[in-house]
């Protein structure tokens, strides 16, 4: 059996997509996090507006709202929009002053 060459090259792309043993399920997200206790808290973060964004004030920050985990935001900077419960998103200035804190 002779396979035309172009036929090969129009396969080939749709093979490197297949695995061995994949499922046939796909989530589209991944779950929401179960875990109420890192659940943020915002009415702990405003007390940290107009402070220096410093490793120990962000983790005092996360300490204090509940949340798991921070991404503290700089001036132009991209980021995805999507909203975790679990996190504290951190916007900062040029100076790296908390300018707003707010959970997601």
């Amino acid at each position: 059996m002779h396979l035309n060459p172009l036929a090969l090259l129009a396969i080939l792309p749709l093979a490197a997509c297949s695995h061995a043993g994949s499922s046939t399920t796909h989530d589209a997200a991944p779950a929401p996090v179960a875990d109420a206790t890192h659940e943020c808290r915002p009415e702990a973060l405003e007390a940290f507006t107009g402070k220096i964004a410093d490793e120990a004030t962000i983790r005092k920050l996360v300490a204090d709202s509940g949340a798991r985990n921070a991404r503290v935001v700089k001036p132009g900077m991209a980021v995805t929009m999507d909203f975790r419960q679990d996190r504290v998103t951190v916007q900062v200035d040029a100076q790296n002053r908390i300018e707003r804190a707010s959970c997601g």
